[in-house]
């Protein structure tokens, strides 16, 4: 069986790289940006049901980002601070910490002490832009983002063939209500560097639930997405050691007129194992 193995005191340092590039309409150049973060679990208590409460705290972070509108570079060691808002906001994380509360199986049942996380990047956005941040971050969209840290496994027994889906929605401000949609496979079970491991496979889409305008805009969206992506699983320790995930997104702007315009986008997020100090 998948499962999680969470030990008392055990810590796991996992770091996620992120690489968006966007192709912008209208003849200007794309833009690219690039994030990496680090971050480390560490597992507080595990209850007879086999529930952990994990302390996750952001270690590092590094954002670089190309565009029309210039080149930006962030990097927590340095100490610099940003001048980009958006970059800011995401800086502010650095350093900051929040539990929550995880089943054997990956699912994230709560989310507690992020208060002090959403408060440090409200200061770096301007007042106006509050009510977004309250409607972006509230309690069930919290969970949701720290589920994007767990992988969620299957509560069965599976042998190789065997799939499983998993569902996930999270607010855009471009695109509405954006639900994906994942269906994931194990492939098989091998030998690998002394430990056993399983491989897995996921095949996805996106469905957005688009605005009918855009900023006051009377234009429409429509949205065709794809997903792909591998996962290695150890089954010794029940650790996720690296994942990568491709998402291929078009994105067509049309107004009244019949006039549209596209951007294509896409994304390679991978995962990987950094550490992992076993629990005494």
């Amino acid at each position: 069986m998948l499962k999680l193995g969470f030990q008392e005191g055990s810590q796991i340092v996992m770091q996620m790289t992120n690489r968006m590039e966007m192709s912008m309409p209208g003849g200007f150049s794309s833009q690219v940006l690039d994030q990496t973060v680090r971050m480390r679990q560490t597992v507080q208590s595990v209850d007879l049901s086999g529930d952990a409460t994990l302390m996750v705290t952001t270690e590092h972070m590094r954002m670089e980002g190309i565009g029309p509108a210039g080149n930006q570079l962030y990097d927590s060691d340095t100490g610099d601070i940003p001048t980009d808002p958006a970059i800011l906001g995401a800086a502010a994380m650095v350093g900051q910490s929040y539990s929550m509360v995880v089943g054997p199986h990956g699912t994230v049942k709560s989310v507690q002490g992020i208060e002090e996380l959403v408060e440090a990047m409200r200061t770096s956005f301007p007042p106006e832009a509050a009510p977004m941040l309250d409607e972006m971050f509230n309690a069930d969209i919290l969970i949701e983002i720290a589920q994007q840290g767990i992988q969620i496994l299957p509560t069965d027994r599976v042998s190789p063939g065997d799939s499983w889906q998993t569902s996930s929605t999270m607010p855009n401000p471009l695109l509405g209500e954006v639900t994906n949609n994942l269906t994931f496979v194990l492939d098989q079970v091998e030998e690998r560097d002394g430990k056993t491991v399983a491989l897995l496979s996921s095949t996805g889409e996106i469905v957005a639930d688009a605005p009918d305008g855009l900023e006051g805009l009377p234009m429409e969206m429509d949205v065709d997405a794809e997903m792909t992506g591998s996962l290695i699983f150890e089954l010794d320790r029940g650790l996720v050691l690296s994942s990568i995930t491709t998402n291929k997104m078009t994105m067509t702007m049309s107004g009244p007129d019949g006039a549209s315009m596209t951007m294509p986008m896409t994304t390679v997020t991978s995962l990987e194992l950094v550490e992992y100090i076993p629990g005494g």
